[in-house]
C-alpha cells in the first residue's frame, strides 16, 4: 500500500518579538495575522499569519527565541514571474531592507534578505530550465534588466551538467516521488 504525500503547510519560528516580525511580513509579503495568543503549556505569545485564506497559518511565530540560538535558516516565498522578483528587489533596496545574496541557480532566480530578527528570507522565481545543484552564478536583480538576467541565465544553462527543460525535470520528480510512495507496504 502505497503512503499517501503530506503537503507542507506551514512553519514555527521561535522569534524575539512576535509582534514586530508579524509587521514586517505583513508590509512586505501581503500576510495578515489570523490570530494572537499565549501557549497554555509555556505562555509563550505567538503570532499566526497567513496568506492563503485556505490556511489558518503558514507562519507561526513564537516568542521562544532566546540570545545566542537561532531563529531558523531560511523562510523561502516563491513569486510568478522574474519582473515580480526583480519588483521585490528594488523595493527592497529603496526601502533598506539588507540583501544578504543574490543568486542565479539556473532553474530559479533568488535574492536573500534578513527580516529584523536576521532571519534569512529567500524570495524566488522558478526559471525555465533545470541544471545540477549546487549552481549559483551572480545576479543584481535592483541594477540588470529582466532580458540580460534571463538571457544570460539561458545560455549558462544550456552549457551546465545536467540541463533540461524544467518541464522535463518535473517529471523525473513526480515519477520518483511516485515510486517511492508506493513502495510502501504496510
Amino acid at each position: 500500500m502505497a503512503l499517501p504525500q503530506g503537503r507542507f503547510r506551514h512553519i514555527g519560528v521561535p522569534a524575539f518579538d512576535p509582534d514586530a516580525l508579524g509587521q514586517f511580513y505583513t508590509r512586505w509579503f501581503g500576510f495578515v495575522v489570523s490570530d494572537t495568543g499565549n501557549g497554555r503549556g509555556d505562555g509563550a505569545r505567538v503570532v499566526f499569519m497567513t496568506g492563503d485564506p485556505e490556511e489558518h497559518h503558514q507562519i507561526a511565530f513564537a516568542n521562544l527565541r532566546r540570545e545566542g540560538h537561532p531563529g531558523m535558516q531560511q523562510i523561502s516565498f516563491v513569486y510568478d514571474t522574474l519582473e515580480d522578483l526583480k519588483k521585490m528587489a528594488v523595493e527592497f533596496h529603496k526601502a533598506g531592507v539588507p540583501i544578504l545574496q543574490q543568486k542565479d541557480h539556473g532553474n530559479t532566480w533568488s535574492i536573500y534578505i534578513g527580516d529584523p530578527e536576521g532571519n534569512r528570507i529567500e524570495c524566488y522565481t522558478p526559471s525555465p530550465w533545470y541544471v545540477t545543484q549546487p549552481t549559483w552564478w551572480d545576479i543584481d536583480l535592483v541594477n540588470e534588466s529582466v532580458e540580460e538576467i534571463y538571457a544570460r541565465t539561458e545560455a549558462k544553462a544550456k552549457e551546465s551538467p545536467g540541463f533540461c527543460s524544467r518541464e522535463e525535470w518535473q517529471e523525473r520528480i513526480r515519477a520518483g516521488v511516485k515510486a517511492n510512495l508506493e513502495a510502501f507496504e504496510s
